[in-house]
């Protein structure tokens, strides 16, 4: 690649959200923060995710074929730190409810979209998952957290 450095300080302009993707299969349960989070379609509604290769979260949607987006807040900064560096219960201390499936809903986040897997595919570092949305529900009335980064190679 011509220009690496130029092309990840451009990359980085791309902004993108904050937000928790949430799965279950079993009484298995976890929880990973993202930023590539994206709607790709009207009818049905539906919307992309990427999840790094070494999350345990993606092997729980993948095998449950289920996932909850949970939009961060752009004020309230506390799911964003508890997420960053999640306790081996990476619930705890965190207020739920349960959405499809038994997934968790964060009752703090901005809103959430409950997801049916639609499908997946590997791409580079990450799969990209498309999940068809079955519901969902706005519960606050605060602005989403949205950021750009230093540069496009990295978090």
């Amino acid at each position: 690649m011509k220009n690496k450095k130029q092309v990840g300080k451009a990359l980085g302009r791309v902004p993108s959200g904050l937000f928790v993707i949430t799965a279950k299969c079993e009484d298995k349960e976890d929880a990973v923060l993202a930023s590539w989070v994206s709607q790709c379609s009207f009818d049905p509604p539906a919307l992309t995710i990427a999840l790094a290769t070494l999350r345990s979260a993606r092997l729980l949607v993948e095998a449950s074929g289920a996932f909850i987006v949970n939009i961060l807040p752009k004020a309230d900064m506390t799911l964003l730190k508890h997420f960053s560096r999640p306790p081996e219960d990476v619930f705890k201390g965190v207020k739920t409810k349960k959405g499809l499936e038994g997934i968790r809903i964060l009752n703090d986040a901005v809103a959430y979209l409950e997801c049916e897997l639609a499908q997946s595919m590997q791409s580079g570092d990450h799969v990209l998952y498309v999940g068809e949305i079955v519901g969902g529900k706005t519960l606050k009335g605060d602005d989403p957290y949205i950021h750009l980064r230093d540069n496009g190679f990295s978090y």
